[in-house]
């Protein structure tokens, strides 16, 4: 862990804080807590209201540090640690905050959008995780290495086929014991694929400096 990119490092040791710290609170204090950083479709846009509320508009990014479980934010931390580490080194540490906060944004819209007017609590950091996932294969894409290449290419049909796999036949929200928002991690995927091919047609990405690393929202 002492390797791992700043970024990377205190992204994942703040969500961590807030698990426990969620965890840990109870009563009123513990339910403002959750409410404050959860993002809830109603406090989002409040019903009957022609614009979304500031409070809403913080909480696409901040419901990134919420988890459900333990399992839950293990596996985020586990992509997180693994593909944001290589995607920190490849573009920088602004670029990659920057890719995470839009990633998280636009994974929460896509879930408001696709749910309609039904009401909405999302928490947990798959969206930018799958967005960090998607940059780290498009970065592995144009690596000039053909088996890194293929590589790449079989690991994005693989997980995307899988959360359309575990969203569509439920089977994700019976593994996970409550419901996954896929709709989510597949706008946060698209959003990170999309904002690293424009890096790569901008400025192509650095390699990394070292050896390279490698539901539920």
């Amino acid at each position: 862990m002492f390797n791992l990119p700043p970024a990377t490092l205190w992204l994942a040791a703040v969500i961590g804080v807030s698990f426990f710290v969620d965890l840990l609170l109870l009563g009123t204090v513990g339910r403002i807590f959750f409410d404050s950083l959860a993002f809830n479709s109603l406090t989002f846009w409040p019903p009957g209201s022609d614009l979304p509320s500031l409070t809403g508009l913080l909480t696409l990014a901040t419901y990134t540090l919420l988890h459900g479980d333990f399992m839950h934010l293990a596996l985020n931390l586990g992509f997180l640690l693994a593909f944001g580490s290589y995607v920190e080194r490849s573009m920088g540490l602004l670029p990659y905050l920057f890719l995470f906060i839009v990633c998280a944004v636009v994974g929460a819209l896509t879930e408001f959008v696709f749910r309609g007017g039904s009401e909405l609590v999302l928490i947990g950091a798959s969206g930018s995780v799958y967005g960090v996932t998607a940059a780290a294969i498009c970065f592995m894409r144009v690596d000039p290495r053909p088996d890194r290449r293929r590589t790449a290419l079989a690991f994005v049909a693989v997980l995307m086929g899988l959360n359309l796999m575990l969203g569509l036949t439920g089977l994700g929200e019976f593994l996970a014991g409550a419901q996954v928002g896929w709709k989510a991690h597949l706008g946060g995927f698209l959003a990170g694929l999309l904002i690293a091919l424009a890096y790569c047609r901008w400025r192509p990405p650095s390699a990394p400096a070292g050896r390279a690393e490698g539901l539920r929202e």
